[in-house]
């Protein structure tokens, strides 16, 4: 598996054939005495762009690269599917891949030269002989390969006959398992024979679809419901057919039929099938489960449904379709059909499914913690348990040795346990483990996903990935690919991805944005080993704490697994060094992650090859909490390079070569205290997508002219000329989001309106922040009051001219001065969260907010003014999730708007109260919050005791008290009854609780510091004088 050449050829190679275009002489022009016809260039790697200045022999040139491309692609293809059958086709696959490459980045640098003439030298032609030479070689090289074209061919087609002859019929498949071995799924059987009762007893045919990502467990509750379907007899027949990946009806409905009559002879016609079918079924009622549904057009399951609804004659028939897929759940949802996600098991309950299998598991170290590698998915933990149970004796010996000594010289316990576990386990089960999810994972993805996942085994183990890194990573090594019919961008088509492998169960869920968005994935151990497998070769991983470079010697020769040539992405951890080098000459990627730099890496080694020259085919370049004493690369050279991020940096300056990279799509400079700019000309890099500063300093003037800009997560606005937040306005793309500070720097409605934002369709979470109150003097209460009513009146203007558009979902208002909202925010439809913080002037909020019935999270908190909040309007907002309010002005003795918060009592799970001098209670309306999971009571200093009501929210997990001074718990009665109760921290509050009261919780911290039994407690309590 490791030796396999990369699946990516026939891909590279269709894209740059179907780059180059000739296109019909729309425009000829007199290029060099010469008449050129125009050549279209789009690889998708590249900014399209035209070589209309191309002498006629080299367009004759880039047309035989196109029409060579062509001729190898057919065998490229399939010598990829046969590599591993016939490993002598790897080195004709090799030398492909290296040609493709060097195509590649040909292309590339013709693209560069015209934006840089574009930018730097308006009107000059590019120059053919700087691109002829070498793709002559290509050519040359391509030419050779192209010469065992027919032999290479002829060996496919003899292997693909062969094993087509050795393929078995198709059989079907009688699911038989025992009920006991299952860990886990008890409830979901329960559950969905009930639903499936119900719709039966209603309908003549009705079901389930049982959706869930690969190795969930989707195929076993279906045989669990298959069986208790036959032990109870519940139908007639029950029937199992598996569909995958190639849908007949005709087959589908004939094996339906067979269950009725196993002698049954298939007519040669649907017509005949479905009359026969229809005979069988007059008095009797089956159970039909579709297994592993893949297909995804409509129209055969439409075909499909009307035929088999057509021959139904009695009630009671049901349905159970399986798959990983939403959108072929919907296309059968035109029956009456219950959609069942099947979520993923818990680590104590994989853990189960492991120790069943694990015959001899050893007492010391204690392993359950293995069982989060498995991320929920019981055909992971499966493998996993199969290939502990191999383990022999005196190999559980040396691995109990090994992690106890790894144990011993590490703080972090859980990730050391399960790394050192998997690092020391023999070979033979490593492979087996990652064969099965290899084989149920990757082998069954789409070239265009293989390619994504495979260059995930950069990222560390344990890391979390996030989401808008990883797609525009994609996007910089060209993986993400726009079809000239399709509206999408390349950011869509990642997050399509993406989205995609995630249904394969490859990436877990590692946190979301406070709307539901995915906004980070973790990589688990065994996934990272999967895509460092597949990867074959082209990823590289130094981690050490002392120098691995020397100038004197080659030390790759150490690097057995891989030819270090072939490298294509290379990560660097937790290195100091003062010579880097030689890099491998076709590096796309390289990541420098907590490393010391100390000098100048240019430097020339023994084989006169040069770290610079190394970097011309870099894409994409990463430093993260690296100590730059000097920038240690140039740039000069890396023309290709689209993605740039350093971060946690002690670096002072950045090179100024960095405003010539005109490929740049994504610009990343976070946490570098000592760097105060960018360098200049940065707003003429046209390429750029996503630009992500943190410092009021780095940005750049001019930013209107970055027109292509999706992201920018921050603006900083100012007066001076090229940072006014009109800059904005010619911004179309915008999304995601966006947080504009300094908005005191705006002064008018009609300057606001100039940043377009109510066009900004693809802005989904906006924040917008003025500086704090300003300090006045304590004698001149004149100026305090006419300073105030202008700015109450100006900052009422700029809001209303920071209109968003509908879209929008999430919306943060931050030390507005204004004393009403918005007149524009009913609009918001679409709004999810909103948040009003240190508004102080702000009196009351609109009835219209009735009228945002999307929203989940809503945080209105330190408006010292607000007085008055309607009251009902919660009741409206029968999706609300999250609450925080408070403090409000000193003179309401309890608070507004909560008349009606007991609507929300299937709904809220998270509340927060922040207090304020004149209450001596909590509302009374909170105990009615039968879902509420998380409370926290904030700044109730004239509270003396928590109301006995709070034992009623019987689903509690998580309390906080914060800054209640003398507050005490209620009764013992009472917080027993928080039998859900998990967690319980106190901080800043003068009297300590009673030790009865609170011992059954799970988790409890007392200002900082963690007390897990009464000895800890009373020690604790001692040490603090607490009463």
């Amino acid at each position: 598996m490791a030796d396999t050449v990369l699946i990516f050829i026939p891909s590279l190679i269709q894209t740059i054939a179907k780059a180059i275009t000739p296109i019909q002489a729309v425009t000829e022009g007199d290029v060099c005495g010469f008449k050129a016809t125009a050549i279209q260039v789009d690889t998708g790697l590249i900014p399209p762009f035209t070589l209309a200045s191309l002498a006629p022999g080299l367009q004759e040139k880039f047309a035989a690269l196109a029409q060579l491309l062509t001729e190898i692609q057919a065998a490229a293809e399939g010598a990829e599917e046969m590599q591993e059958i016939d490993p002598a086709l790897k080195p004709w696959l090799q030398e492909l891949k290296d040609a493709v490459y060097d195509a590649v980045d040909l292309l590339d640098e013709c693209g560069y030269r015209v934006l840089e003439m574009k930018n730097e030298k308006p009107g000059l032609k590019l120059e053919p002989e700087k691109v002829d030479g070498k793709l002559s070689e290509i050519n040359g090289s391509l030419a050779e390969i192209r010469k065992e074209v027919d032999f290479i061919n002829l060996k496919i087609k003899f292997r693909k006959q062969k094993l087509a002859s050795a393929r078995r019929p198709y059989h079907k498949i009688v699911p038989i398992l025992e009920s006991s071995e299952v860990v886990g799924r008890e409830d979901d059987v329960s559950k969905m024979v009930s639903q499936l009762d119900e719709l039966r007893s209603k309908h003549p045919i009705s079901g389930i679809s049982i959706v869930g990502v690969a190795g969930v467990g989707k195929t076993t509750v279906a045989r669990l419901i298959y069986m208790k379907a036959e032990e109870e007899e519940r139908y007639d027949v029950v029937a199992w057919v598996c569909v995958s990946e190639e849908f007949n009806d005709q087959r589908i409905l004939g094996e339906l039929l067979e269950y009725f009559n196993i002698s049954y002879v298939r007519p040669n016609t649907i017509h005949g099938l479905l009359q026969d079918l229809g005979k069988e079924l007059e008095k009797k009622t089956f159970l039909l489960i579709l297994d592993d549904a893949q297909e995804k057009d409509a129209i055969k399951w439409n075909d499909f449904l009307c035929n088999l609804s057509e021959v139904v004659k009695t009630d009671g028939n049901s349905i159970v379709l399986t798959t990983r897929s939403e959108g072929v759940a919907a296309m059968v949802e035109k029956l009456p059909m219950y959609r069942y996600d099947m979520q993923r098991l818990s680590d104590g309950e994989c853990w189960m499914i492991i120790k069943k299998l694990v015959l001899r598991l050893p007492s010391n170290p204690d392993l359950h913690y293995i069982a989060g590698e498995s991320g929920g998915l019981p055909l992971v933990a499966t493998a996993i348990g199969e290939a502990m149970n191999s383990i022999k004796e005196d190999e559980w010996l040396a691995i109990t040795r090994y992690v106890d000594w790894k144990l011993e010289n590490s703080n972090s316990i859980l990730s050391v346990l399960k790394q050192s576990f998997f690092d020391c386990m023999p070979l033979r089960l490593k492979k087996s483990i990652l064969s099965v999810l290899k084989q149920s994972f990757f082998d069954c993805m789409p070239l265009r996903l293989k390619k994504c996942f495979s260059y995930c085994s950069i990222f560390p183990i344990g890391s979390e990935i996030r989401k808008d890194d990883l797609i525009q990573l994609w996007m910089a090594g060209g993986f993400l690919q726009q079809s000239n019919e399709s509206s999408m961008t390349m950011e869509d088509i990642g997050n399509k991805y993406l989205n995609e492998l995630v249904s394969n169960s490859l990436f877990p869920c590692e946190k979301r944005d406070a709307c539901g968005n995915v906004e980070s994935y973790k990589m688990l151990y065994l996934v990272h080993q999967l895509a460092l497998s597949v990867s074959t070769g082209e990823t590289s991983i130094w981690k050490g704490e002392t120098s691995i470079w020397k100038d004197e010697t080659s030390i790759w020769e150490t690097k057995s697994d891989i030819i270090y040539s072939n490298v294509r992405n290379e990560r660097i951890h937790s290195c100091r060094f003062g010579v880097l080098g030689p890099l491998p000459q076709r590096l796309h990627s390289l990541f420098f992650d907590d490393c010391y730099l100390e000098s100048d890496l240019l430097i020339v080694d023994s084989d006169f090859l040069i770290v610079e020259s190394d970097l011309k085919s870099l894409r994409s370049l990463k430093f993260k909490g690296c100590q730059i004493q000097k920038w240690p690369i140039s740039l000069d050279k890396s023309r290709h390079l689209r993605y740039f991020e350093i971060a946690e940096s002690s670096i002072h300056a950045l090179p100024e070569s960095l405003s010539k990279l005109y490929m740049l799509q994504t610009l990343k400079v976070m946490q570098c205290k000592y760097l105060d700019k960018l360098p200049d000309d940065i707003n003429k890099l046209d390429s750029l997508r996503h630009l992500c500063l943190d410092k009021k300093s780095l940005m750049p003037e001019g930013i209107r002219h970055l027109t292509s800009l999706q992201t920018l997560p921050i603006f900083f606005v100012r007066t001076k000329k090229g940072f006014t937040i009109e800059e904005l306005g010619c911004l179309s793309q915008l999304r995601g989001k966006m947080e504009i500070q300094n908005l005191d720097c705006v002064t008018s409605k009609s300057e606001a309106i100039r940043a377009r934002l109510n066009e900004k369709t693809e802005l989904h979470e906006l924040v917008l922040v003025w500086n704090p109150c300003m300090e006045f003097n304590q004698h001149d209460e004149s100026q305090h009051e006419e300073v105030l009513e202008g700015l109450q009146s100006q900052h009422e203007e700029v809001l209303e001219g920071l209109q968003p558009h509908s879209n929008l979902k999430s919306l943060s208002i931050i030390n507005y001065h204004g004393s009403s909202c918005p007149s524009w925010i009913d609009g918001l439809s679409s709004l999810q969260q909103l948040k009003l913080e240190s508004c102080i002037e702000l009196i009351s909020i609109p009835e219209d907010f009735r009228k945002l019935h999307s929203l989940s999270v809503l945080d209105i908190t330190h408006c010292s003014k607000l007085r008055s909040i309607p009251g009902e309007w919660l009741a409206s907002l029968t999706c609300l999730k999250e609450l925080r309010m408070g403090p409000f002005s000193e003179g309401l003795f309890e608070f507004p708007g909560l008349a009606g918060i007991h609507y929300l009592h299937a709904s809220l799970e998270s509340l927060t109260l922040n207090g304020w001098n004149e209450l001596r209670c909590l509302p009374p309306q909170v105990q009615h919050l039968t879902a509420l999971k998380e409370l926290v009571i904030r700044d109730f200093s004239d509270l003396e005791v928590l109301p006995e009501w709070l034992g009623a929210l019987s689903s509690l997990r998580e309390l906080n008290i914060i800054s209640c001074d003398r507050l005490r718990l209620p009764s013992v009665v009472a917080m027993r009854r928080l039998s859900n109760l998990q967690s319980l921290i106190i901080e800043d509050v003068e009297l300590c609780p009673e030790w009865e009261k609170i011992s059954h919780i799970l988790n409890i911290r007392i200002d900082g510091r963690t007390v897990q039994s009464q000895q800890q407690f009373d020690l604790f309590r001692h040490s603090r004088g607490y009463v």
